[in-house]
């Protein structure tokens, strides 16, 4: 069985730069070395506001979600539909991820 990782990467603009295609290029890179390389296929979705996260969600139905980005210990930060800042709070994550129970087995923030 195929399992989908989803790469959800958001560096808003008025935050300090990340290198997140780095990070990106360096889960691909380990997940090419290993042996269960055929077992998984990944997708990434760059510059995601939450209408972004949660339309990735639909559209893919991953296994394994990875988050990259900005947060705290209260929240992920993403950038709004008009430009500022959205944290997302856990609580508010958890619940969303709940929504996904069934395909979701492991998210990383």
């Amino acid at each position: 069985m195929i399992r989908r990782i989803l790469i959800l990467a958001s560096n808003p603009s008025s935050t300090s730069r990340l290198r997140l295609d780095e990070e990106v290029r360096e889960i691909e890179n380990g997940l090419q070395r290993s042996k269960y390389r055929n077992n998984f296929v990944i997708s990434s979705k760059f510059a995601s506001r939450m209408k972004d996260i949660r339309r990735a969600m639909l559209d893919y139905s991953p296994s394994i979600v990875h988050f990259c980005g900005h947060g705290e210990m209260e929240g992920i930060i993403v950038e709004q539909e008009g430009g500022g800042l959205l944290q997302i709070r856990i609580d508010a994550l958890a619940d969303f991820f709940k929504l996904f129970s069934d395909s979701i087995k492991c998210v990383l923030l």
